[in-house]
């Protein structure tokens, strides 16, 4: 898979949970995922953990498509109750940055997984998708 998009998501969850805990969420009832489903998971300290490989297909949103076409970047919080952390938003831009470049993907195509359609507010209500590329294509000026 050659990603075309990145879906932007929270844990929805308002302890702390890292990558193995959400694994354990995925592969059980009601999920039961193969594995996790998201690519990567950015902790609110800012530490990046990887889930699925870039080049696996996704299982963390199958609105239009998307398992097929993107990248799931998972956030720890809940996006309804709590913003992202400054360490998560400095990883999130690197992250990013790389990716975009990596895979020649456009800014315009980082999106919240409710604006595929999903029926939820994922990535919460307090995250803003217009600002969150907005920040992305200030911090990839600054990158160039």
């Amino acid at each position: 898979m050659i990603p075309e998009y990145l879906i932007i998501h929270t844990a929805a969850y308002k302890g702390d949970a890292d990558i193995k805990e959400i694994t354990r969420w995925h592969v059980n009832p009601p999920h039961n995922f193969r594995t996790v489903g998201y690519h990567y998971y950015i902790r609110r300290d800012g530490t990046i953990e990887k889930g699925r490989k870039e080049n696996e297909k996704g299982a963390h949103c199958k609105h239009m498509g998307m398992n097929s076409k993107s990248l799931g970047i998972c956030f720890e919080g809940h996006g309804d109750y709590e913003p992202w952390t400054k360490h998560q938003e400095e990883s999130y831009l690197r992250l990013c940055n790389r990716l975009l470049n990596k895979y020649d993907i456009p800014v315009k195509n980082i999106w919240g997984h409710r604006e595929t359609g999903a029926p939820k507010t994922c990535p919460g209500t307090l995250i803003d998708m217009h600002e969150v590329r907005l920040k992305m294509e200030v911090y990839k000026l600054g990158t160039l």
